[in-house]
């Protein structure tokens, strides 16, 4: 009983003593702040995901293929951050953390569960909280997806695991832990879909260490291997199924690449190569980067290839031959393989090489080979000298490890702080100059972005998101046909390639700014053609059809936009004084109206429902009691120095029967009137000052030349 006790009181504190050395190692992860790369598009610059929780969130959440990926519940985890902390950094780094604490713990004890042995599960949960390639999924923001499908991974194995003993026991309570088990994976998948190679672990679990069968595979039984291989199939058709919609994602949004982007000889030669340097990194984790650029034509050298495919052949071999005396390293190194197939580059999903996040779950298959492994090579030393031997070494590789990671989580605090370190590392990594380009134009310094944003365009003239961003800051610089040329580049580019949709918005509107309306249209049709439902777009096209003198192509445009978004202040007031323009009074009234429910200071708004309601030749639509408040609000917000204004309010007046107030503030319009120099209005406004003349005399003022002009703060 005292042993049992004395077992569980270890096992507690071991968690603890995890817990609180991870706390530790990333403490400084509460200072940090988002950064441009992934966490502008995730996050801060993702309106969908600040609006919080909400019905309308969770179903784009299920249905977007935002961002090149499918992970509702990676979003849904984003959402719950902005309701709970906003736009506040530190707490989304802290989640992080407690996930990553929260998947040290479960580590532990999933291993010990499995194993029973204490201090080789306790190693490898060590290695894996402190190990410096594991930084980046913890401290970046945007890596949600690896902490939180990780969760349930090891959630999922868990649950496998108790199924398996209650299998065993033939007890019926395993149909339940089964389903559990089920559950927990699709949740996982929904995290990152990483996770498929999920069902080939649960394969080398039933080898080691749940022993349910042998190698090598000739000498088991059929009827248990065709039972083994069954409880795999409801996870298989899941990992199907995610395999699917990720590759649908990633393909609709231009994420996978091509042959002719990547070749399949280039592809087939990397990935000896990635595994290579994978594992070295384990050893080494030095020099670490937040990309590590792979351009087309990149082949490995000769020596290198060969070198790696003869490693790898090597301890593959190994593990195999050897899998009956040493089936954990069976497990871990084929564990390690397995577990980096979605992401070593048969399917080339972006542009990278490698990735530190990468390694977050394939990195435990090498810690359990190590874990297991050292104390088997000291296996025949006498057991006090192996004892001490194994501990200080333990002690040496968790001190070096966890000064890394100090060191690692630093270069996190900031955007500048870790693209300046990746630069230094690789001063032509054009990603780094653009993703900097963009941190210094968050922070206001335009001049400074736009060197950066050349100088990743002049690495690579085909980096289509520098050129958008590029663009994106000619606007604000005001130098609009170089934004145009930027947005053309864009949409020409075939690397890093943004949304096309936003290639045509962005040309729409810097051909717009630059009064080139006919040459907007077409892109902004291109753009609706890809999405109809963007009624900021169908906005500016409204603008675009007035502009080149398409009246009805307007109308129909805007009437799109509101359909689209009841609530579009900008919309109804073009519609309306367009509807107005053409002699429409009566639709465009409700258009006004609608704009001043929603901000009751718009001034045009204010000034011509008021004229219309005074002076509308139907006596039906005319309501002078109503055009009065309506006028006085506006000339009140214009501070009475608008005489086109204060002869609104005069007619207002006398449509209400207040005649005197008409016959006096028709005199104040005159009098404003020639004060600013506009000698055409005074005339107008006053032949003999009789106020049954005033609705006759007074010029329409809802009628301007042309409509407000919002299409540049579009521009994305």
């Amino acid at each position: 009983m005292n042993q049992i006790y004395r077992k569980q009181w270890l096992k507690y504190l071991v968690c603890v003593l995890l817990a609180v050395i991870t706390i530790t190692a990333y403490a400084f992860v509460a200072n940090c702040v988002f950064v441009a790369f992934d966490d502008r598009n995730y996050i801060i610059g993702n309106f969908d995901i600040q609006q919080g929780f909400s019905w309308h969130a969770i179903k784009w959440a299920f249905t977007s293929y935002y961002s090149n990926n499918w992970h509702p519940l990676t979003w849904l985890s984003h959402m719950l951050d902005c309701r709970f902390y906003g736009l506040d950094p530190a707490g989304p780094h802290l989640v992080n953390l407690a996930f990553h604490i929260t998947n040290t713990v479960l580590l532990f004890l999933l291993l010990l569960n499995l194993t029973s042995k204490l201090w080789p599960s306790a190693f490898v949960a060590l290695l894996f909280a402190i190990h410096p390639m594991h930084v980046e999924s913890v401290a970046w923001v945007s890596e949600r997806k690896d902490v939180l499908s990780a969760f349930f991974f090891l959630l999922t194995l868990l649950a496998y695991g108790r199924y398996v003993e209650l299998s065993v026991a033939k007890k019926s309570a395993r149909w339940p832990v089964y389903a559990l088990a089920l559950l927990l994976f699709a949740l996982g998948l929904m995290a990152k879909p990483m996770l498929v190679t999920l069902p080939g672990i649960l394969f080398l679990l039933d080898f080691w260490p749940l022993r349910r069968f042998q190698f090598p595979l000739k000498n088991q039984p059929k009827p248990l291997l065709l039972r083994l291989f069954v409880d795999k199939i409801p996870f298989i058709l899941l990992a199907g199924i995610s395999c699917v919609v990720t590759y649908i994602a990633q393909n609709t949004t231009g994420a996978v690449k091509s042959v002719e982007d990547f070749p399949p000889a280039q592809r087939l030669a990397h990935i000896p190569v990635s595994y290579e340097w994978y594992l070295f990194k384990v050893f080494w984790p030095m020099n670490l980067s937040v990309f590590y650029p792979f351009r087309t034509g990149d082949f490995p050298a000769a020596a290198d290839l060969i070198g790696a495919v003869l490693l790898l052949l090597a301890l593959t071999a190994f593990a195999i031959w050897r899998a009956s005396k040493y089936p954990w390293f069976a497990v871990g190194w084929l564990c390690f393989l397995g577990t980096l197939v979605p992401v070593i580059g048969l399917v080339q999903a972006g542009n990278q090489a490698y990735a530190d996040r990468y390694t977050y779950i394939p990195y435990i298959g090498l810690f359990i080979c190590l874990a297991w492994g050292l104390p088997e090579l000291l296996a025949k030393w006498p057991r006090p000298r192996r004892q001490a031997i194994l501990t200080v070494g333990a002690a040496l590789v968790a001190a070096a490890c966890y000064w890394r990671t100090v060191v690692e989580v630093h270069y996190w605090k900031d955007g500048f702080t870790l693209l300046n370190r990746t630069l230094a590392l690789d001063p032509k990594d054009e990603l780094a100059w653009a993703v900097l380009g963009v941190e210094y134009e968050v922070r206001g310094n335009n001049d400074k972005a736009i060197d950066c944003e050349t100088r990743a365009t002049t690495l690579d003239d085909q980096f289509g998101w520098a050129w958008k961003d590029l663009g994106r800051m000619l606007v604000i610089k005001g130098d609009y046909p170089g934004a145009e040329n930027a947005f053309q580049m864009s949409l020409q580019s075939d690397r890093f390639t943004p949304d096309r949709i936003d290639d045509y918005n962005n040309l729409g509107d810097a051909c717009a700014n630059t009064g080139q309306y006919a040459l907007a249209i077409p892109n902004y049709q291109s753009s609706l053609e890809l999405s109809p439902n963007q009624p900021l777009v169908l906005n500016s096209l409204g603008l675009s059809y007035f502009q080149t003198g398409q009246p009805d192509l307007a109308i129909a445009a805007y009437q799109n936009a509101i359909k689209l978004n009841p609530d579009y202040p900008e919309a109804h007031l073009s519609l309306a004084m367009l509807l107005a323009k053409a002699g429409r009074d009566s639709e465009a009234i409700p258009h006004y109206r609608k704009v001043i429910e929603q901000d009751t200071n718009v001034v045009l708004a204010l000034n011509n429902l008021a004229w219309m309601l005074a002076t509308d030749p139907d006596p039906k639509l005319r309501n002078g009691r109503e055009a009065v408040p309506l006028a006085e609000h506006a000339c009140q917000r214009t501070h009475y120095q608008e005489a086109f204004l204060i002869g609104t309010l005069a007619a207002a007046y006398a449509e209400a029967g207040r005649f005197d107030d008409a016959v006096a503030t028709a005199q104040k319009a005159h009098d404003v009137a020639l004060a600013h120099g506009q000698k055409e209005i005074a005339e107008k406004k006053c032949p003999a000052l009789e106020t049954l003349q005033i609705r006759q005399t007074l010029p329409h003022g809802h009628a301007p030349a042309a409509l407000p002009k919002t299409t540049p703060v579009k521009i994305a």
